[in-house]
């Protein structure tokens, strides 16, 4: 680790603790050094007004936030009448710890939504003194280590790996965007007794989307009419989103955020393309050893 001062310019002169040039590591979690972000910024999330009636969606990156941003919006939309204006799903779900593109803080409709990849204990205080709905969605690491090395090709606020073989190592270290996989969905299960938390995996919702929507409504204490599930899960589809500019995020590759698109596969088992054996092996290993104490049934690939 190497310190980072930041110039006078910035609005903070907090130390940087490096992991990258790109990265910089605070509570145990990597965070942006380009963005606007900074420990005193992060640390004061925790005062962050919240609302009874917020939704937070939290996910370790590439677990398939947009897909879930997707459907939370279809939802409201169905449910309040009026709720959801002319707008990108990002603009109607802000993230909670970036300041690069968008600003929580602004005014907008109850129930709100934001998103965010925080761990629990650096998540607002509201959300658990009043709690607050949160939405968590997984998937099984091994494809979140796949994707998120392919997205750090195209997002320009990541750096670019050199290799596969570097960045597998960089995921198992935790030395990656967000920290470690294992460390933050442990966390959460730890505190799923001090939230209102629901979880949902990602293959789940491959495999019966309506089934996952309908759970979803529930928990969310949405009444929908089995043909607004209807709509909310056939706007929700892969297919759909992939060609939607309201899900997909064009608008930040026209803006030179994203490389290139950000939608590649949405698949169960991708990871089988550039694991080798011996490094599945390797993963297994330390997936054993890791999550000793968190009984998770992960779904590895589902075939088409």
């Amino acid at each position: 680790m190497f310190l980072c001062h930041i110039c006078p310019g910035r609005a903070s002169m907090d130390s940087l603790d490096l992991v990258s040039p790109y990265l910089f590591k605070h509570r145990r979690r990597n965070f942006l050094v380009k963005d606007k972000m900074r420990p005193a910024d992060l640390d004061a999330l925790h005062h962050f007004e919240t609302r009874p009636t917020d939704i937070f969606l939290v996910t370790y990156p590439k677990s398939g936030t947009a897909w879930m941003q997707q459907i939370l919006v279809q939802i409201m939309d169905a449910a309040h009448l009026g709720w959801a204006e002319d707008a990108t799903n990002r603009t109607h779900v802000p993230w909670l710890e970036e300041r690069s593109v968008d600003n929580p803080s602004r005014e907008r409709p109850d129930p709100r939504i934001f998103g965010s990849h925080l761990p629990p204990d650096m998540l607002p205080r509201g959300v658990k003194a009043n709690r607050i709905k949160v939405v968590y969605v997984w998937r099984n690491p091994k494809d979140i280590l796949v994707s998120l090395y392919h997205f750090s090709h195209v997002w320009v606020l990541l750096e670019t790996p050199q290799s596969f073989e570097g960045f597998f190592q960089q995921f198992l270290d935790g030395d990656v965007y967000m920290g470690s996989w294992f460390d933050h969905i442990q966390d959460y299960h730890k505190a799923q007794d001090q939230l209102n938390i629901h979880f949902v995996q990602y293959e789940s919702m491959l495999k019966d989307l309506r089934g996952e929507v309908v759970k979803l409504c529930a928990f969310l204490e949405k009444d929908l009419t089995d043909e607004a599930v209807d709509r909310v899960v056939e706007a929700s589809t892969f297919k759909s989103m992939k060609t939607n500019p309201k899900a997909n995020y064009k608008d930040l590759v026209e803006t030179g955020r994203y490389k290139g698109e950000t939608m590649r596969k949405g698949v169960a088992g991708d990871w089988k393309n550039l694991f080798t054996v011996a490094q599945n092996e390797h993963f297994d290993k330390v997936l054993k050893e890791k999550m000793s104490n968190l009984a998770l049934t992960c779904v590895w690939e589902i075939k088409e």
